[in-house]
């Protein structure tokens, strides 16, 4: 009985040795964006567009698509590994469970490098397996075999967004803006100024209230510009089922 148990404490530790270890080799996101090129392969541009493009996508439907690049998996299988990385990141909604993930591998060799294209359940009906695997041998191969790694993830991510859009049925116009993020209309501005400066003449001449700065503080709140969705970067929780597709190269 006393080895049996000692047995299964060897085992539970080597278990949860393992298990630690797979969570130390997966990288942390970044703030504030959906392209981590941690194998530093894809240039200032792509990114900034990729960035862009992925940005009105996850304002626009809720929909996440992340890039990233890594120099090794440690051992693990390329679609576990990146199954691994949407639930560990929270890619996508976390009810709708719409993240999509393209994950590129370097560092282990020209034809034993991988490119997992892993996606959430909720994408599973316009990304199945068959049509990931397609665009990875139509998209990604061909450039990245050159070794043009720019238009290698352009036209695979081209692919990716142009099928989430369809199955939202978006065509890239963007939610009406809250009122919190709106800027003042000029007129309102105006208007705002006119009485502030009305009630500053009036209670200066007649000595009482507030004197200098009566409406110093606005001019900081007028303008503020449009910010960013508040899940820009931050994920929003989502996880896969394993769904994906995933290429040597």
């Amino acid at each position: 009985m006393k080895r049996c148990i000692v047995q299964m404490i060897i085992v539970c530790s080597v278990l949860l040795f393992f298990s630690n270890l797979a969570k130390a080799t997966m990288p942390s996101p970044m703030k504030n964006t959906y392209i981590h090129d941690f194998a530093n392969v894809i240039s200032a541009n792509v990114k900034e567009e990729i960035n862009h493009y992925s940005e009105q996508l996850d304002q626009g439907t809720g929909a996440e698509i992340m890039v990233v690049t890594i120099d090794s998996l440690h051992g693990q299988e390329p679609k576990m590994y990146a199954t691994k990385l949407i639930r560990s990141w929270g890619i996508g909604d976390k009810e709708k469970n719409n993240g999509v993930l393209i994950l590129a591998t370097f560092g282990q060799g020209e034809g034993n490098n991988d490119v997992v294209i892993a996606v959430g359940q909720g994408l599973e009906g316009a990304l199945p397996d068959g049509k990931l695997g397609r665009i990875l041998d139509n998209a990604f191969y061909p450039s990245a075999s050159t070794g043009n790694l720019d238009q290698a993830f352009q036209a695979t991510y081209s692919e990716v967004f142009r099928a989430v859009a369809q199955e939202y049925n978006w065509n890239g116009d963007m939610p009406a803006q809250t009122n919190e993020e709106e800027d003042m209309p000029t007129w309102l501005i105006i208007l705002i100024i006119i009485i502030v400066l009305i009630f500053y003449t009036f209670f200066s001449k007649g000595g009482g209230g507030p004197r200098a700065g009566g409406y110093g503080g606005y001019p900081g709140s007028f303008g503020g510009g449009r910010s960013s969705r508040g899940g820009f970067g931050g994920f929003g929780g989502g996880s896969s089922a394993g769904g994906g597709a995933s290429r040597k190269f």
